[in-house]
C-alpha cells in the first residue's frame, strides 16, 4: 500500500515537472511565422502591395493559432511549411509591385525631364518658318519633335538631331537596350507619315579603340529602323571619329532631314 502511494505521489511529481519545463506562450514555430507577418505588415514596401497574397498568409496563420492544440504533430508541421511559404509568396509579390511601380515613377520622371530639357531648347532655339539654308524645313521638324517620346532630341543647323546616349545601349556593346527600342518605335511611326524625311546616322568614337563599337552602334540602329519598315534608302550612316567626345563617346546621332528644293 505505502509502495503504491509512493508511485502515485512519484507521477504526480514527474507531472508537475513535465508541465513546469513547457514554455508558455505559443511554440516556437508560431512564435516564427508571426514575427514574419508583422514584419511584412509593416514594411511599406510590402504591405500597400502584397494584397490577397499577404490576407492568404494572414488567414492561413490564424487557423494554424487556433488549431494547434488540436492537430496531431505531422498535420501540425504541414501548416507550418504551408504558412511558410504562404508568407515568402506575399514577401515576394509585395517587393516585385513594389519595384515594378517604382520603375515606371522613374520613367515618367525621366519623361518629364527629357520634355523640359526640350522646351528649354524650344526656348533657346529660334525656329525658321520658312525652308533654311541647306534644304532643311524647320518646321516640318519641328512639328515631328513632339512625337519623339522617350528620346532626347533638339534641332540645329543640320536638322532635328535625336541622340542615343551610351546608356540606351547594353554596356560597351552594340545591342540596343529594350527601353530603346521602344521608344525608337515612336521615331518610326512619325518616319512612315513623312515620307520626305532623311536620316543620316552617326556614330561617335572617343578614342581609336572606340571606332569600331561607334560604326557597329551606328549600324544596329540603322538595321532596327529598316526592319520595322524604314525604307534604307533613306538611310546613310557614319563614324565620327571625334577626339573632343569626352563623356559622350559611344552616342549615336540620327539627324533627320526634310529637304523640300
Amino acid at each position: 500500500m505505502k509502495s503504491s502511494i509512493r508511485n502515485v505521489g512519484f507521477a504526480f511529481a514527474l507531472l508537475l515537472t513535465g508541465c513546469v519545463s513547457v514554455p508558455p506562450g505559443p511554440p516556437p514555430e508560431i512564435q516564427r511565422l508571426q514575427d514574419q507577418l508583422a514584419r511584412l505588415h509593416g514594411d511599406p514596401r510590402i504591405a500597400p502591395n502584397a494584397g490577397s497574397e499577404l490576407q492568404n498568409a494572414d488567414a492561413a496563420m490564424d487557423v494554424l493559432a487556433k488549431n494547434r492544440r488540436r492537430l496531431d504533430e505531422p498535420t501540425f508541421r504541414h501548416g507550418v511549411y504551408i504558412t511558410d511559404r504562404l508568407i515568402q509568396l506575399a514577401e515576394a509579390s509585395g517587393l516585385a509591385r513594389y519595384e515594378e511601380q517604382r520603375g515606371k515613377d522613374l520613367a515618367a520622371e525621366r519623361e518629364r525631364l527629357l520634355a523640359r530639357s526640350v522646351g528649354s531648347r524650344h526656348e533657346t532655339y529660334p525656329l525658321a518658318r520658312a525652308t533654311a539654308p541647306g534644304g532643311l524645313a524647320h518646321d516640318e521638324l519641328a512639328a515631328i519633335q513632339p512625337r519623339l517620346s522617350g528620346l532626347e532630341s533638339h534641332l540645329d543647323e543640320r536638322g532635328l538631331v535625336v541622340t542615343l546616349g551610351d546608356f540606351m545601349f547594353e554596356n560597351h556593346d552594340r545591342q540596343l537596350r529594350s527601353s530603346t527600342t521602344r521608344a525608337l518605335d515612336t521615331l518610326v511611326s512619325a518616319l512612315r507619315d513623312d515620307p520626305a524625311a532623311q536620316l543620316s546616322i552617326e556614330g561617335y568614337a572617343g578614342s581609336a579603340d572606340d571606332r569600331d563599337l561607334a560604326a557597329r552602334r551606328a549600324a544596329s540602329v540603322r538595321d532596327y529602323l529598316v526592319d520595322r519598315g524604314v525604307d534604307g534608302t533613306r538611310i546613310d550612316t557614319r563614324r565620327t571619329d571625334d577626339g573632343l567626345a569626352g563623356n559622350n563617346h559611344g552616342r549615336v546621332d540620327i539627324v533627320i532631314r526634310v529637304d523640300r528644293r
